[in-house]
């Protein structure tokens, strides 16, 4: 039973990794056809991500996502010296050596015989190259710290109030990874989320409505009678010029573009549907992952065994299900808002063979899926059955019909509510159960957000994580159109004016909601500029041979140079397109709709930009969360999944949108394991520091605060994946310097960390035994390892005079303090080339560029004042 405690290494599957690159091709074959299908549906995809839109979701996620950043960085509050300055886990030196090494290969740390500082301009690059800047890797005294802290906090409440929001934004962003970055042994799932989202924050206008900026905006257009009021022309919503307004009248709310908020529904989607495919263990597939974690100690806000006796083998499981399968297909809800919007925007209808080409492809898709999984089914299901599972022959013989069959019904559904929807009578009104009816109630924000709040409410009340759930339930935000969002707050604020709070007085009148920028407005983008299909279907032809060549043969051929060609080809198509057609202006009303026509974001080369950004950051996403699996390539370098990375790696790095959904996968922990730190002193005497929720003063009941400290227990004692064995002795020399900190200069003799363990009873125990007592199962059933032992005498284990100078301790002589001896310099003259020569050709390429980019502006200007003249 003990030997469940201890850790193996993973052992790689030799047959899944020489299966492995025929996965991928198949793979790749799958990929194109998906692309295939979105060339022919090209309109659907430029009015979906490059339409300009309501401001108001963007605004209200701002200031949500701006009120728990802060709140999670200030969450950290209790860790602040040991995480993120000299004095904590981490000298200066260490933290640069463990998080940056690479970065800082060119800097010295100042240990004799080496200097302090950049070698040569060289390093000076070499850090530049990134991905992880912070001032704390430099200057990270608590003074320091506490400046880089102010500064963040300034920033957010800037970022939240919306005051200098195209300033504030980026600087929040920046000083949020200025802190984290420093040092990482307290992530989690949590920092993920913050990253991903924050950037695609920063990338939207999220600044324009609900903002200081906008009301001073407001405030010195109505000055100038320039703006559209609620009571005046436009009603708010702005007027094309006249000769009563030779200027017009500007918008209260005006549009933005709209992809930043399609990127987070889809990173929304990527990061439920990674976590659920993930959790693929045993104790899922019982339904018993509810139970463990509720049950871990280190969560709880209250203590759950009672809960667990009475609905531990049954409604515990149903949720346990019912959350595993709403993450695992949680896109189906990104398909029922793209199949509504495409049948709200009434498209033209594509030509027959395009029609069936689409069906084609996605009949394609659907086989290349099966062969993909089939081929793959002895790496997941063991030849010989376990106990009420079946085997693989039953697998194996079953798989393909039941997949084709599920493919016919898929598409026979599809077909017959688009085509031959039927009716029903229900209360005396006829329903049509047509593809709109099925896309809201079976794929609709209604099922699937609603699922999830109750998933995330139990959280919220039952464990303690931290403010991933408050984070994670703010993305919700970019599932609801700006109008919506104008009648929530509006719902919101006469409630609270019954209240008898103060809100303006709009509201208290019953005033609708202003509404957006009118769509109309002559100023708006509507060119009829637009790359055309055979130039797409190029650029995959293109990406498709340049895999070939970096896989299969040695020409030497890099990943740059077929994105550089997909790149500088598509923006010659889209300039030369631009040319000619740039100055033609689509209708202000939809021909198909009768609606007004949803203007574009930008002009031809911002869209061009825009829509090159989505395509390559959402499939170096796609890629980065393809499963660690041996059938895929493993984790091995010259595996074809790591491989594929290589196109997106600076990207997803420098942009720290790599991540990793692996919360409680593939199983749950089903043991309570903490850390226990003892010091001996320099008199022999032993202490326990009482460092875990062991001792009661660390276990409040009920729990409503939150630490990391538990977290990084766990991650230092070994009990989660990772570094484990490699933090303990930095941590135990972490106690030796602190404790010399706070006795007077004196350190102890030794740090001993032990790993203390209990496991959990299974649910079948407490539902027949009824509710255990966590600190009598600890008691009588613990398991205790000595970890590590430290010495103090050890490397780094001594507090440095540059510290006991700070708080007027006595000095160390010379040579008592034992640095790290990394030797960079040395390194750094064998690794950098004997003559460092100017990249002309880099230099030249972004010269090119950037002069191509102002002539290709300059042409969208011109045609736009042409097309507005001619109107004129």
């Amino acid at each position: 039973m003990l030997l469940g405690l201890l850790a193996d290494e993973r052992i790689p599957n030799a047959e899944a990794l020489a299966l492995s690159p025929t996965v991928g091709w198949w793979m790749l074959l799958g990929f194109v056809f998906f692309v295939v299908v979105c060339i022919f549906h090209r309109e659907a995809f430029r009015r979906l991500f490059l339409r300009a839109e309501d401001p108001r979701t963007m605004a209200l996620f701002r200031i949500v996502f701006g009120l728990v950043t802060l709140a999670n960085i200030n969450g950290l509050s209790d860790l602040f010296v040991y995480l993120f300055t000299d004095e904590g886990l981490f000298l200066t030196d260490v933290a640069r050596e463990v998080f940056a090494k690479e970065q800082f290969a060119g800097f010295g740390d100042g240990i004799d015989p080496e200097p302090y500082g950049f070698f040569d301009w060289g390093g000076v690059v070499e850090w530049l190259k990134g991905p992880k800047y912070s001032p704390l890797f430099f200057w990270d005294s608590p003074a320091a710290f506490w400046v880089v802290l102010g500064a963040f906090e300034v920033a957010c409440v800037c970022l939240i109030v919306g005051f200098q929001t195209n300033l504030a934004k980026w600087a929040t962003l920046l000083l949020f990874h200025a802190i984290i970055l420093r040092n990482q042994v307290f992530w989690e799932g949590t920092e993920n989320v913050y990253r991903c989202f924050l950037l695609y924050l920063c990338l939207s206008r999220c600044g324009a409505a609900y903002s200081v900026d906008n009301w001073l905006r407001c405030r010195r257009l109505r000055a100038q009678g320039r703006l559209s009021t609620r009571e005046g022309p436009g009603n708010g919503a702005g007027v094309a010029p006249s000769a009563e307004h030779p200027q017009g009248l500007e918008a209260v709310y005006r549009l933005i573009p709209a992809w930043p908020r399609m990127i987070m529904i889809l990173q929304l989607a990527a990061l439920y549907c990674s976590t659920g495919t993930v959790k693929n263990g045993d104790i899922w597939a019982k339904g018993d992952a509810f139970y463990y974690a509720l049950n871990l100690d280190h969560f709880y806000r209250f203590e759950p065994q009672q809960l667990s006796a009475v609905f531990g083998t049954n409604l515990f499981r149903i949720n346990t299900i019912i959350t595993h399968y709403w993450e695992a297909f949680f896109p189906l809800v990104v398909l029922g808002l793209v199949v509504r919007f495409v049948r709200r925007e009434q498209l033209p209808p594509l030509p027959d063979w395009q029609r069936w080409a689409v069906r084609a492809c996605w009949l394609g898709l659907g086989l290349v899926g099966l062969v993909v999984v089939y081929i793959t089914l002895p790496f997941h299901i063991p030849a010989v059955p376990r106990q009420g599972m079946a085997g693989l022959a039953t697998w194996q013989r079953w798989l393909p019909p039941i997949w084709l069959t599920g493919m016919a019904v898929v598409g026979g559904l599809f077909w017959w509510l688009g085509n031959r929807p039927p009716t029903v009578t229900f209360g005396g009104r006829r329903h049509t159960l047509d593809l709109d009816w099925f896309c809201t109630w079976f794929l609709g924000r209604r099922l699937w957000l609603g699922l999830g709040l109750i998933f995330h409410a139990h959280l919220i009340v039952m464990m303690n994580i931290g403010w991933f759930t408050p984070a994670t339930m703010a993305t919700y935000i970019a599932f609801l159109n700006g109008s919506e969002v104008a009648f929530l707050l509006r719902a919101i604020g006469e409630r609270l004016g019954r209240l008898g709070l103060p809100v303006p007085k709009d509201i208290t009148r019953g005033d609708a909601p202003l509404p957006a920028e009118d769509a109309t407005l002559p100023h708006l983008h509507r060119d009829a500029a637009a790359l055309p299909a055979w130039a797409l279907g190029g650029a995959v032809v293109v990406a498709v041979a340049g895999v070939y060549v970096v896989a299969e043969t040695d020409l030497g051929v890099p990943w740059a140079a077929t994105g550089a060609a997909i790149f500088a080809g598509l923006a010659v198509v889209g300039f030369t397109v631009a040319q000619r057609r740039g100055a033609e202006q689509l209708s202000r009303i939809d021909p198909y709709t009768g609606r007004p026509r949803r203007p574009w974001a930008y002009g031809s080369m911002g869209r061009f930009l825009a829509g090159a950004f989505v395509v390559y950051h959402c499939t170096g996403v796609a890629i980065w969360l393809l499963p660690e699996k041996d059938s895929l390539g493993g984790e091995s370098k010259t595996g074809w999944r790591v491989r594929a990375q290589d196109p997106f790696k600076w990207w997803v790095r420098t942009s720290q949108t790599a991540q990793g959904w692996k919360m409680f996968a593939p199983n749950p922990p089903r043991s309570n394991i903490f850390m226990q730190v003892m010091v001996t002193d320099h008199d022999g005497t032993a202490y326990d520091l009482n460092t875990d929720v062991y001792h009661p003063d660390n276990k409040p009941i009920p729990w409503l605060g939150y630490t990391r400290q538990r977290k990084i227990n766990r991650r230092i004692i070994g009990g989660e994946g990772g570094k484990g064995e490699w933090y303990q002795k930095w941590h135990a020399r972490w106690v030796c310097r602190d404790w010399a900190l706070k006795h007077g200069g004196q350190a102890p003799k030794k740090v001993e960390l032990f790993k203390l363990s209990y496991l959990i009873p299974t649910p079948e125990e407490v539902a027949k035994n009824g509710p255990y007592k966590p600190e009598e199962r600890l008691a009588s059933n613990r398991f205790r390892k000595l970890v590590y032992t430290g010495e103090c005498t050890d490397i780094n284990a001594q507090l440095p005079n540059t510290i006991r100078a700070r708080h007027g301790l006595p000095l160390l002589a010379p040579g008592e303090f034992r640095p790290w001896v990394k030797n960079h310099l040395s390194a750094w003259n064998k690794k950098k080339p004997k003559s460092q020569q100017v990249p002309w050709l880099v230099l030249a390429s972004i010269v090119v560029v950037v002069a191509a980019g102002l002539r290709w502006r300059a042409l969208d200007r011109d045609n736009k004042r042409r097309a507005m003249a001619e109107r004129t």
